[in-house]
């Protein structure tokens, strides 16, 4: 009778031991991957390493692509953009485990981009998607799990109207 005793209290103990460490590895990834909220918003420390290459047609910070505001966009406010053969970076507070970037690209007038997406962790950069003079409007990138510091957009071919990448707002997020 008193080892099945020590060998119940024993498995209760594994058991308990266990959920503690299921609960604080959940924590962990839920940490990892940004509380599963947008991880490029202005006030989540998200930099723009590219600002001294980038323009910002705005007042103050309405052409931030990372601002909550409501947005007030015209032709000569509200957007980040960059010449041609130029990127726009954004650089994370810190290291995330990411599956989805979604940004909205100019759409006032009817036109089409060319460009690359890159997710980048220790240097490597990783193409999520290479885009050739189709997309429009708000583009959504689900792209397999993977840690990431930052991310590139790379203005390859302009837009049909001119040669500037134009970006209005853009958000990262692990989505589950």
């Amino acid at each position: 009778m008193y080892y099945l005793y020590l060998i119940f209290l024993w498995f209760l103990i594994f058991e308990t031991n266990a959920n503690f460490c299921q609960c604080s590895q959940m924590r962990y990834r839920s940490k990892l991957r940004g509380n599963y909220k947008d991880v490029l918003k202005y006030d989540s420390g998200s930099l723009l390493v590219s600002r001294k290459t980038n323009l910002f047609r705005s007042t103050q910070s309405n052409g931030l692509l990372s601002r909550e505001t409501i947005y007030q966009v015209d032709g000569g406010t509200g957007y980040t953009y960059c010449a041609l053969g130029g990127s726009i970076i954004v650089e994370l507070h810190q290291v995330y485990e990411l599956n989805t970037f979604i940004f909205w690209l100019w759409d006032r007038s009817p036109r089409t981009y060319g460009f690359i997406v890159y997710a980048c962790y220790e240097n490597i950069e990783t193409v999520i998607l290479d885009s050739v003079g189709q997309l429009v409007g708000v583009v959504r990138i689900n792209f397999p799990n993977q840690m990431v510091k930052y991310f590139k957009i790379f203005n390859r071919n302009g837009n049909t109207s001119n040669t500037q990448l134009h970006i209005i707002k853009a958000m990262a997020f692990f989505q589950l």
